[in-house]
């Protein structure tokens, strides 16, 4: 799984096995290096502000490799990888608003895909590709929209006066994880891919969110504060057997899994 971390004395991705053994640093820069997303078994895109703004960049699985892919006057952030990593769709400033955009994952071929005028964050790729969740608060608080890949029919999901946010399809693409404070603090959540049949999978008392499926479905990987840091957790797909992966002072975050 790759995650982010400050163990370094800055944000750095790193890699680390399912158990949480082996960490290794991917980056090694002095900059901020955030937003993991695997490409694939070989690539992981990430955001950067080493170039003085923030911006997108890929990089092997080794840490090789690091190309900068977007090179825009805002800022480009939060990556996510199609399922057959040949596209990145990602939040980008460049029209004043956080809106959704698409590119090839050499950084060629920009679409904006969402104009809602407000902020459109956080986006996920359906298992098949065909749609993208994301997060907007176009209704005046954030909420898990859905729409086609190409950025039409575009869907609220989740209709709840509730911060509802970090969506993630299952592998099978019939539910989507996410994080939602509606039973006071932020906690991780299960839903079907309607936005029906919402039902909590954690209730720590701390913050959580961030959930990433593992391919098979049977585990759930998010970053809680419920130690008093976040730390990257792994649990079964139901919410069972809850385990610290990272267990450390430092923050780790937004872990995504291969």
């Amino acid at each position: 799984m790759a995650f982010q971390s400050d163990r370094s004395g800055n944000f750095e991705i790193m890699l680390m096995g399912s158990d949480g053994s082996n960490p290794v640093n991917l980056t090694g820069n002095p900059a901020a290096d955030t937003d993991p997303s695997w490409c694939g078994p070989e690539k992981i895109v990430f955001t950067s502000d080493r170039g003085g703004n923030l911006d997108l960049y890929s990089m092997s699985s080794d840490g090789s490799s690091q190309l900068k892919l977007t090179d825009s006057p805002a800022s480009d952030w939060a990556p996510a990888c199609s399922p057959d990593g040949t596209k990145i769709a990602f939040v980008s400033e460049r029209d004043v608003n956080n809106e959704i955009y698409s590119m090839n994952v050499d950084g060629s071929g920009e679409l904006r895909l969402t104009q809602s005028g407000s902020a459109d964050t956080f986006p996920d790729w359906s298992p098949g590709g065909s749609s993208i969740t994301f997060v907007s608060q176009r209704d005046g608080n954030r909420e898990v929209y859905v729409m086609d890949s190409d950025g039409s029919g575009q869907t609220n999901l989740t209709n709840n006066a509730a911060e509802d946010t970090g969506p993630d399809f299952a592998p099978g693409g019939t539910q989507i994880a996410f994080s939602s404070d509606r039973n006071g603090t932020a906690q991780i959540f299960l839903m079907d891919v309607d936005g029906s049949n919402v039902y909590p999978l954690t209730n720590s008392g701390g913050a959580e969110s961030n959930p990433s499926w593992n391919s098979s479905g049977s585990q759930i990987v998010f970053h809680s504060d419920r130690d008093g840091n976040r730390e990257v957790y792994r649990m079964a797909s139901d919410g069972s057997f809850q385990t610290n992966l990272s267990q450390g002072a430092y923050e780790d975050s937004f872990v995504s899994l291969e």
